[in-house]
């Protein structure tokens, strides 16, 4: 299973988040490109940032997103020890590389929108001041 760390989570939640958001799809370029991301996330987790600086509307919603991420590092009953036989984070995992390895990232995200972006915009938590 895929191991995170919890910048990296962060990273990947906002990501989800902000094509979520987006009104129309990305260049077929850059959909070429997420596709293969999504192919070997774990190791280019890290490219996530580049491809979403891109394009001026996906930077804004990401970096929405990404601060909302932030602002629960003090929140530590976000982190989940279970025994079952996937953790939270795996389940992520996986339906982030569902998003990005699908035929249009976008759509895809929208359809994952409610289970992802909880984790980076829940009304609940900002109202109580956690995020």
């Amino acid at each position: 299973m895929p191991t995170l760390n919890s910048q990296q989570e962060k990273t990947l939640t906002a990501f989800i988040t902000a094509l979520g958001q987006q009104d129309d799809a990305l260049p077929e370029g850059l959909q070429k490109q997420i596709h293969a991301i999504g192919q070997n996330l774990e190791a280019r987790i890290l490219e996530l940032p580049a491809i979403a600086a891109s394009l001026p509307n996906l930077n804004r919603a990401y970096q929405t997103a990404l601060s909302d991420t932030q602002g629960n590092t003090s929140a530590p009953a976000a982190t989940f020890a279970s025994s079952t036989s996937q953790s939270d984070s795996d389940k992520q995992f996986n339906r982030a590389v569902d998003v990005l390895t699908a035929d249009d990232p976008v759509q895809a995200a929208k359809r994952q929108r409610t289970p992802l972006g909880q984790i980076a915009s829940n009304p609940l938590k900002r109202l109580f001041g956690r995020g």
